[in-house]
């Protein structure tokens, strides 16, 4: 299948998908919810491993709607699906994510520290401190997704943009690709693909 540049209502990025999961088992999940355009699994350009994330597009945008309603597990990983839409483009007033951006992270903070501070407000299902590749030490940034999109919503509308994690006042975001990386995915999707993710 030719890979189609640029956003559209009908293409989506899955993110989480598992290193083993193949181009051929990708096309066959997501063509049981109606017929697929465009199929591509991203890899690594150098060892041409897989990057853990992908795009579909669809032939009706109405389709992507379906596909977002249901939860996704492929290869025994529960994958995350978004939206793609051009960049620049305003979101939907009625986003909801269970996934925030936690920056200005302290660089002391251990991955436990982590998830127990955000554990007073919502269940966490996974948590994730980005680390330098080369060091091994924190960026100073990371991300939590909860159980539910209203723990989410609490949250900021309860301690807004700022909130004291152990004394250092540190940023909340809603999870937008140009603010974070679903699935944990380099900024450098954003620079590559011109696309920002609504879930």
């Amino acid at each position: 299948m030719k890979q189609q540049d640029g956003a559209s209502p009908a293409k989506m990025f899955i993110g989480g998908l598992s290193r083993q999961t193949s181009m051929g088992t990708f096309k066959e999940y997501f063509g049981k919810y109606g017929e697929i355009i465009d199929a591509v699994i991203m890899k690594d350009r150098h060892t041409q491993k897989p990057r853990g994330f992908g795009f579909i597009t669809y032939s009706d945008p109405a389709i992507v709607d379906r596909v977002i309603e249901d939860n996704h597990v492929i290869d025994g990983k529960q994958v995350e699906i978004k939206r793609t839409i051009p960049k620049g483009a305003a979101p939907l007033k009625d986003f909801k994510t269970k996934k925030i951006f936690v920056g200005g992270l302290p660089t002391a903070l251990t991955d436990g520290e982590f998830k127990d501070f955000f554990s007073k407000f919502g269940k966490v299902v996974e948590h994730e401190i980005i680390c330098d590749h080369s060091t091994n030490r924190s960026r100073g940034f990371g991300f939590i997704v909860f159980d539910a999109e209203k723990t989410v919503d609490e949250l900021l509308a309860k301690k807004g943009n700022k909130i004291d994690l152990n004394g250092t006042q540190v940023s909340l975001r809603w999870c937008f690709l140009n603010f974070c990386e679903p699935s944990f995915v380099q900024h450098t999707l954003v620079i590559s693909t011109g696309l920002q993710l609504l879930g």
